[in-house]
Parts: structure tokens; C-alpha cells; sequence
């Protein structure tokens, strides 16, 4: 359908990449209906997305990647986001997941995950529901685990799955980001859901698999920004403190996907009589000024937010200073609390779009939909990260590993 596009400065390629993301969106969206069927996206709308280069953006440029900023990846995902929430939300995972193969392990991994030919894609999953591991001379072995929710692992050459590291007591020492081939995991069919069905997010099981050293990223290491990839130390985009990094790009599918909620709403409302009444033109009338505005701010200020949040990750980076627990518990309530935003947005818009909405195939019933299963995720709990935020402001301890 179209060619990866890789020329000319950092400003024209990422705008190739926005008018290449554009330019997909209508067979995005007639793949969707697919998508929901599949519960994952079809082989085609993944190819598509692959010859347009769009895999590539967390990649390094010494691997033949992008390397875009933040902001860049924001962008993209409200483009895709407005063709179907599945894809926005399956390639913001498997971007995290190729950011995290390619910052988090030495140079002999990312030749490994990125050699020619190869399916760098990765997936991740941060929390087991339920493992046990054991340490050995030169690795760990995965003896029994299982995780939920690993989105885009059917897409995916590779998954960064966290397990404890253990001693020999059973006591938990340590957490582990262990990278593994997709293929040495079994994948259960357990995704069934009123949202983002398309985004095949079924848990994984491993049995007696051997991880490496070289690619086992303690958290002791990682969370304080003490990565293994020293070649690329000197790129600004492999130094983000990862826990801000991964929360805020939770947020930027539900952001992508409440935009494109407000717009519907705003579409469907002219020449739309308003039921047992005299108004024969929904989009003249005070209250639907009223409920459009008030959904338009709640979205206005989580995209202000969020930006603001990348603005502060990025800056930290680029000038080689680590945010504080404080800060960093800050931006991950503040992706929360966005995510939270775009949900009562798209409530709203749904309360007011009349009978129509129940309709299962209607566009809107779908954003809202999508919206109330990406605001389920662990990651943008607002309940966890206000306790955290909240504990941290009184000097307690965040009662979470990841702060």
C-alpha cells in the first residue's frame, strides 16, 4: 500500500510519517470491524502499518530506525486513534516494548532483536498474576508464570515479561524486565471484552524457560535510569526515565480515542431533531453547546497535561538529570488522571447522543467502549497512583515497586 519512509531531516520525515499515518486511515478503519471479530488485528492491517514505517519509530537510528521524540509518537497515535482505538492502542504498547528491547539490554541484544530480516516487535507485560522463578550460574529459569493482558503479542518477535527474582527461600529480591522470543511462550485465548477487542491482549504462560543474563534489566537498575545500553547513551530518546515514559504513552490512545469521540458527537449533531420535542436541529440548542464544551475542555487540558508531562520527560533526558520520586509519581498520577479525563469526556458524549448510541455497530458506542477498557489498565489506576502521590507527600513510602 505504501513504502517506510526514512529521508531528509528529523522535522520532514516525522511529517512524511504524519501524512503516511493520515493516509491510512480509511483502510484502518475498514479493517476494524475484522479487528473486532479477530479480537486482534488482522495480518493485513499490521503489514500496512509495517510497510509505512510505523514499527520503526522506537527503533535506533544505528539499527535503522526513527528514533522519534516523544511528542512525534503522541502525534502519530492521535492519527491512528482516530481510525480505530485497536491500533492506536496495540502500536503504543509494541512501541514501549521496542523502546524497552532497544534501552534496557547492551548492544549485543539489540543486534539480536533488530538483525536484519528479523521481528523486532515486542510486546511487554509488567505484573505476573502469578510466577516463580530460580537464579542459576548464568541466568534465571522462569519455572512457572503467567501474565494477562500482554496487547499485541500475536504481532510480536519478542516479549519483555517482569518476574520476580527469587532466592533460594523463596523470598523476592529483585523484579526482572526479562526479554524473550514470543515463540517460547504459550498464548491463552482469553480476550473477550466490550473494548479494544481488536488489540488481542491475551495472557501469556511460560514454563521452565531460561532467560540470559544479558537479557535480565534488574528494576534496582533500571528505575533509578541506570540502562545497559551504553552505545546509546549519548540519544536523548533512550535515556527517558522509563516508569514517566511508559505511564504518559498509556495515556495517548485514550486521548487519540476520546478526540475522536467529541468529533462524531459534533458531526452527528447538525440537522438532528431532538426526540419528543420541538427542536429539529440538535446542534442549535443550549444544552448542546453546553455538553460539547464541557467534553472539548476535559480533553483540551489531558492532551495540555500530557504534553506537559513529555515536555519534562524529554527535558530531564536532554540534559542529563534524573527526575525526583516525587516527579515521577507526579507524571504517572497526572496519566491517570488524563486518562480519566477522556473517559468522563466520552461519558458524557454518550449520555447525549440519544438511543442511537446502543446500537453496537454505532462509531461512538465503540469509542466509549474502548475508552472504559483502556481506563481499566493497572498502569492508569488513578486509585493506585493518587494513594502513591498522596503517600509521597507525606514522606511515606509509595507502597508500589515501581516508585
Amino acid at each position: 500500500m505504501m513504502d517506510a519512509i526514512n529521508t531528509g531531516s528529523s522535522t520532514e520525515r516525522d511529517e512524511q510519517l504524519l501524512a503516511a499515518a493520515r493516509r491510512l486511515a480509511p483502510f484502518l478503519r475498514a479493517q476494524a470491524s475484522e479487528a473486532r471479530e479477530l479480537r486482534r488485528l488482522p495480518t493485513l492491517t499490521v503489514d500496512e502499518l509495517d510497510k509505512a514505517g510505523l514499527f520503526k519509530l522506537s527503533v535506533p537510528q544505528m539499527f535503522g530506525g526513527d528514533e522519534v521524540s516523544l511528542s512525534t509518537l503522541l502525534d502519530l497515535t492521535l492519527e491512528l486513534g482516530a481510525a480505530d482505538g485497536s491500533v492506536a492502542w496495540t502500536h503504543g504498547i509494541l512501541s514501549g516494548g521496542i523502546w524497552m528491547a532497544a534501552a534496557l539490554y547492551s548492544r549485543e541484544v539489540g543486534e539480536e532483536v533488530f538483525a536484519d530480516g528479523g521481528n523486532f516487535r515486542t510486546a511487554s507485560v509488567m505484573s505476573p498474576s502469578q510466577a516463580r522463578t530460580r537464579r542459576v550460574a548464568e541466568g534465571l529459569v522462569i519455572e512457572e508464570a503467567r501474565w494477562a493482558f500482554n496487547s499485541g503479542i500475536h504481532h510480536a518477535g519478542w516479549d519483555v515479561l517482569c518476574v520476580p527474582v527469587m532466592d533460594d527461600q523463596g523470598n523476592v529480591t529483585d523484579i526482572a524486565a526479562a526479554l524473550v522470543p514470543a515463540r517460547e511462550l504459550t498464548l491463552l485465548d482469553d480476550w473477550d471484552t466490550i473494548g479494544l477487542r481488536g488489540t488481542g491482549s491475551v495472557s501469556v504462560a511460560a514454563r521452565d524457560l531460561f532467560v540470559p543474563e544479558r537479557r535480565l534489566a534488574m528494576f534496582s537498575k533500571v528505575l533509578a535510569d541506570d540502562y545497559a545500553s551504553s552505545h546509546l547513551s549519548d540519544r536523548t530518546h533512550y535515556n527517558l526515565p522509563i516508569l514517566p515514559m511508559l505511564a504518559v504513552k498509556l495515556a495517548f490512545p485514550c486521548l487519540a480515542i476520546a478526540r475522536e469521540a467529541l468529533r462524531l458527537f459534533l458531526a452527528r449533531a447538525v440537522g438532528r431533531p431532538m426526540a419528543l420535542t420541538f427542536h429539529t436541529d440538535r446542534s442549535k440548542q443550549a444544552v448542546t453547546h453546553l455538553q460539547a464544551a464541557e467534553a472539548s475542555v476535559k480533553i483540551d487540558a489531558a492532551e495540555t497535561i500530557i504534553r506537559r508531562s513529555i515536555d519534562e520527560i524529554e527535558t530531564a533526558a536532554a540534559c542529563g538529570y534524573h527526575l525526583t520520586r516525587e516527579q515521577r509519581g507526579r507524571i504517572w498520577r497526572d496519566a491517570s488522571f488524563c486518562a480519566q479525563l477522556t473517559w468522563q469526556a466520552a461519558s458524557l458524549l454518550a449520555d447525549a447522543s440519544g438511543g442511537g448510541f446502543a446500537r453496537v455497530a454505532d462509531p461512538m458506542n465503540r469509542c466509549w467502549h474502548d475508552l472504559r477498557v483502556a481506563t481499566l489498565h493497572a498502569g492508569l489506576s488513578a486509585t493506585t497512583t493518587l494513594e502513591a502521590t498522596g503517600r509521597l507527600m507525606f514522606g511515606l513510602p509509595s507502597n508500589t515497586p515501581f516508585l
